[in-house]
């Protein structure tokens, strides 16, 4: 990765070199990191930096991570609009270390890092109330976590760049051991336990809580089987009052209820702006199908499309299903009928603005720690009382029924250890779909390969469950090793 940590190199060398000559170069305007981060002012600046790169709508969330957390899974296919050749390899199972899809991803996560390295380093300096100095430096700790996790699941071994690159001496970070990255992780989210804010208030909508630290760490260690640790830690959010499932599955999703106690952490969006910087509905809605009232289509591509055969294993009565999918819609111009589309983020408000959706993106919601705690605890003590009403309340809510009432039609009963995890892993895919999820579950759980080898995939290997390091990177940083399995 030489040629971002160069790019980060050249940015921190404007904001940081001490070289007089270099200085009285640069522009009067070019605002250098000493003069910046004096404030708290500054210091808020600094983390909602961090917090912008979240918001990429093709780099990290929302586009990003779909195509290699959903799309390469039997979740998701190429649609009609897909024209790029990188990303059909991604749905194949054909790609290698040379795909722009990979390669974007991948620098983005490490770009939104030096952004949140920044704001760890530079903050403590700054003269300002103790209390909020802690808490903005725990979101930055928390956002670097976040992509930290996804980058070590998505290819292992990757650099740990903690610090603003400075000089030379940084450019060519070697990998690091995927256990380091998890020490860190780690600790970045204890930071976060103690000094973030412990309530989501008006003040701090959208912000990482100490519950939303609390509930990473939960599939932190699910990921590392530390079984006992993610149960704990799962168990700490589902007793935390301010959250809950709500008793609609729908209603999760609607715009004008895009904070609710089901979510724990979502990616905040920019919709209504006239900017079109809200969540892109274009690429999963049909393809120029929807008439509009006043003439023309809906703009949607067809690109980002569900597999048939996943909008077909929902059981009969899932309610999950006409909030994850839909195959008809009425934009004023007559009801149309299309095959499955992806409904879940679908916000009727921006029908003729594709780019203007105000939906926020969940990254942990209150059914995944119930899902994660069932999960944990199946693996240290098999299917318990308690491992099944974690999952049943998932159900229930799924058939409409009440949350917290037995129910002999919906409820999970008797099954072994191996059966209660297949079970798991069947509810997690009709609980999550389009929340990229599904990829990163099948790695967690072994299943990457025999699943995909079920839906007809002669392509995909063994060493398939984690991606190549861009080769990109590897031209110019000859420390950078490669996975097994991809050209070295």
């Amino acid at each position: 990765m030489k040629n971002l940590l160069i790019l980060l190199f050249v940015l921190t060398s404007v904001l940081f070199s001490s070289c007089k000559k270099f200085l009285e170069e640069v522009p009067s305007s070019v605002l250098v990191a000493e003069n910046f981060y004096k404030t708290d002012a500054d210091a808020e600046a600094g983390v909602t930096a961090a917090y912008d790169g979240l918001n990429n709508q093709t780099d990290i969330y929302f586009r990003g991570i779909y195509l290699l957390a959903e799309l390469p899974t039997d979740n998701a296919e190429t649609g009609q609009g897909v024209a790029n050749a990188f990303i059909f390899a991604i749905d194949g199972y054909t790609y290698g270390p040379v795909n722009d899809r990979i390669y974007v991803l991948y620098t983005a996560l490490y770009k939104t890092i030096a952004n949140a390295n920044v704001a760890i380093d530079k903050i403590p300096a700054i003269e300002m109330d103790a209390a909020k100095k802690k808490r903005l430096i725990a979101e930055a700790k928390y956002i670097r976590a976040l992509l930290y996790f996804n980058l070590v699941r998505l290819f292992g071994d990757v650099p740990l760049v903690l610090h603003p690159v400075t000089s030379l001496d940084g450019v060519n970070e070697p990998r690091a051991a995927a256990a380091k990255v998890y020490e860190q992780i780690v600790a970045d989210l204890k930071a976060g336990e103690t000094d973030l804010d412990a309530l989501n208030t008006t003040a701090n909508l959208g912000r990482a809580t100490q519950a939303a630290a609390t509930g990473l760490l939960a599939k932190v260690y699910l990921t590392l089987k530390d079984y006992p640790n993610a149960a704990l830690k799962a168990k700490q959010v589902l007793d935390n009052p301010q959250f809950g499932l709500l008793d609609s599955y729908f209603n999760i999703f609607t715009p004008d209820n895009r904070f609710n106690k089901e979510l724990i952490f979502a990616i905040q969006n920019k919709g209504l702006t006239g900017t079109g910087n809200g969540f892109s509905m274009a690429l999963y809605l049909p393809r120029a199908t929807i008439p509009l009232a006043g003439g023309g289509t809906v703009a949607g591509n067809s690109a980002d499309v569900p597999t048939v055969e996943f909008y077909n294993s929902f059981k009969a009565g899932d309610l999950r299903k006409d909030r994850t999918f839909f195959t008809q819609y009425n934009a004023g111009g007559g009801l149309v009928t299309f095959r499955p589309h992806w409904y879940k983020y679908f916000d009727p408000s921006a029908i003729t603005n594709l780019g203007e959706a105000t939906l926020n993106f969940p990254v942990l919601r209150y059914a995944d720690m119930l899902l994660t705690y069932a999960e944990a605890i199946n693996e240290t003590s098999g299917p318990t009382a308690e491992a099944y009403e974690a999952v049943n309340k998932v159900r229930r809510r799924a058939y409409g029924l009440a949350i917290a009432s037995p129910s002999a039609a919906a409820d999970l009963s008797g099954l072994s250890k191996a059966g209660f995890q297949d079970a798991l892993l069947n509810e997690r895919r009709w609980e999550f779909g389009f929340e990229n999820q599904r990829w990163f579950d099948l790695v967690r759980t072994g299943k990457l390969v025999p699943v995909m080898r079920a839906t007809g995939n002669t392509l995909i290997q063994d060493y398939h469950v984690l991606f190549p390091i861009p080769q990109r990177e590897r031209d110019v940083n000859k420390s950078l090793t490669q996975n097994d399995g991809y050209p070295k």
